[in-house]
């Protein structure tokens, strides 16, 4: 899937983006499509106004940061789908496109911002909910303390090609049947190659009452153990 994602776009409904970005007040770009006169007569709270042809420009400096990105046009007639695809192409992994676009988003009765929406794109990264830093997960992996295990939530096919030394392996789909065998009395600190399958794992144990962490990141591992974090 990570893979995957990176060359490809993915689709939100508008519950989704409601519930699961917005309302969790995540760090993202949303991306509204329309012509400038159509978001003055309503938007989605906190969109920027950007056309297809200058979008490129306006993420440009942020692309080092690959924020998420969240686009929607009028009416889902794929205008925003060829946009993704032309983000994809561009460098930006995995943008999300608004299914059905404004008009679903209306229809679903949701809160319209009155007024005309941002023209400029402003991005700071925010630490997802218990998400650990780059240099604490290096600090950990390399003299992992006794109340700690990292768990690398690769696939089998993964960690043949290298896993941290200390690490306990439990592939990520795995996780909510292979509970017994993961520590419920010490802190958990997970991994995967992205971050994306880590805060799935992350996101069962917590609500399990384990305590954990993960690393929100691309981490490449070597045959010897070795790792590097992006």
């Amino acid at each position: 899937m990570p893979e995957w994602n990176k060359r490809n776009f993915t689709v939100l409904s508008a519950q989704a983006l409601k519930e699961g970005w917005l309302d969790k007040e995540l760090s993202f770009v949303l991306v509204d499509l329309r012509s400038e006169k159509e978001a003055k007569g309503g938007h989605i709270r906190g969109a920027v106004n950007l056309t297809a042809s200058e979008i490129i420009q306006a993420l440009k400096p942020f692309k080092e940061q690959k924020p998420p990105i969240v686009l929607y046009d009028a009416k889902g007639d794929g205008s925003a789908e060829k946009v993704a695809m032309t983000l994809v192409q561009a460098g930006f992994p995995g943008p999300r496109v608004l299914s059905g676009g404004f008009a679903a988003w209306q229809g679903a009765k949701l809160s319209v911002e009155a007024g005309a929406p941002a023209a400029k794109v402003a991005y700071v990264p925010k630490p997802k909910a218990g998400a650990i830093s780059a240099a604490e997960f290096q600090a950990l992996a390399k003299a992992i303390p006794a109340n700690v295990v990292i768990v690398d939530v690769r696939g089998d096919d993964e960690v043949d090609k290298g896993m941290i030394k200390g690490a306990k392996n439990v592939p990520a789909d795995e996780v909510a049947s292979r509970l017994a065998e993961i520590p419920k009395d010490k802190e958990l600190v997970l991994h995967c190659t992205t971050g994306a399958r880590a805060e799935m794992a992350y996101n069962i144990l917590k609500e399990k009452g384990y305590k954990a962490r993960f690393l929100d990141a691309d981490i490449t591992v070597a045959s010897d153990g070795g790792f590097q974090i992006k």
